[in-house]
């Protein structure tokens, strides 16, 4: 059904060339309509009609006996999909790297907190909900809380909770770590130079704050945890190991995602820019610090909504004032990324 006939490909033929595109294009998008679950638009409504940031974000709700609490599930959901979409856009690398994610509320646990992560031997390609495993900051695997059953215990690859689980500890603030060996942000990490503010996505990228953390081999040596926490800070969010591949950390997944988008993508710009000349930094137009300096103060704005004029009565007395919102630019990228996670592996295959 998605496909043109011949027959009607043949009558459409003789029609000028620009009405002929036209016509395919509304017929891939009818199509696209009416097969997609994942239209931008709610069920049995107008397809103009948007949906919500909340609605957005909404995720399947929990399984029948569901050994997990309703927002654990709901975490789970998140962070299978998020592998997904690791997987897409190519932050994988067969069985290794991890994204985490600390339970909500587990920080009051006698061993918490606690954190979601993915089995040692799974594809990024593999992971659904309750594949996921729960550990605690050493490693160690936790049964069901809510039904107390004993689930199967998993492989737990020893550098993905080494590292994560150092900075899981030492900052409150972070409660995603997303890591991963992408080709051109880990040759970027490979270089002197680090990240250079060539393009936009970096400067949203630098706004983060980034950090360097030196290579010390494979990270399973408990020895290098403190080292991990001190390189990052107290307010970073991005650390690029060297000669090992970047790492983002994040308040949401929706940040940890975002923010590992601009940078993995400023980084493409960067190899390719310094390729093509030959490596010679002198042939590349890096900003100067005027140049720096608005750069940024522009990339603190750069998701404001277009200012509207508010009526207001103040002591009797009328005036407008200017008012400016903000968009949830992360929650809008994750949602997109997801929804096209969803379309190529199917959600039934990712909430179980």
């Amino acid at each position: 059904p998605n496909v043109l006939s011949r027959s009607l490909i043949k009558a459409m033929l003789p029609l000028p060339f620009a009405l002929l595109l036209s016509l395919v294009a509304l017929r891939y998008a009818d199509a696209f309509t009416a097969t997609s679950p994942n239209v931008l638009s709610r069920p049995g409504s107008a397809a103009t009609s948007l949906l919500t940031d909340d609605e957005i974000c909404a995720y399947p709700p929990p399984p029948p006996n569901c050994p997990f609490t309703p927002q654990e599930w709901e975490q789970r959901c998140a962070l299978a999909v998020s592998y997904r979409i690791a997987c897409m856009e190519d932050w994988h690398m067969n069985i290794f790297n991890h994204i985490t994610l600390k339970v909500v509320g587990s920080e009051n646990e006698v061993d918490g907190p606690h954190f979601l992560l993915n089995e040692y031997g799974m594809g990024f390609d593999e992971i659904t909900a309750s594949s996921l495993l729960k550990v605690t900051l050493d490693g160690t695997q936790i049964t069901d809380t809510v039904t107390g059953d004993e689930r199967p215990m998993g492989r737990v690859f020893k550098p993905g909770y080494v590292l994560h689980s150092a900075l899981h500890s030492a900052r409150e603030d972070v409660h995603a770590i997303w890591h991963c060996h992408q080709v051109d942000s880990t040759a970027i990490c490979q270089t002197t130079t680090g990240l250079l503010p060539l393009s936009q996505e970096a400067t949203f990228a630098l706004a983060k704050g980034v950090a360097y953390h030196p290579y010390e081999g494979s990270v399973n040596s408990l020895d290098e945890q403190e080292r991990f926490v001190k390189s990052i800070g107290e307010s970073n969010k991005v650390l690029l190991l060297e000669d090992h591949g970047p790492l983002v950390v994040g308040e949401r997944i929706e940040e940890a995602f975002s923010t590992m988008w601009f940078l993995t993508r400023a980084c493409q710009y960067q190899v390719r820019a310094t390729s093509s000349v030959g490596g010679d930094l002198s042939r590349i137009n890096i900003p100067n610090s005027h140049i720096r300096k608005e750069m940024d103060r522009r990339a603190e704005k750069f998701d404001e909504a277009p200012a509207a004029s508010k009526v207001f009565e103040d002591e009797g007395k009328n005036g407008q004032e200017e008012v400016v919102t903000k968009h949830d630019t992360e929650t809008l990228m994750f949602g997109c990324a997801r929804r096209a996670a969803e379309r190529k592996y199917g959600a039934d295959n990712i909430y179980v």
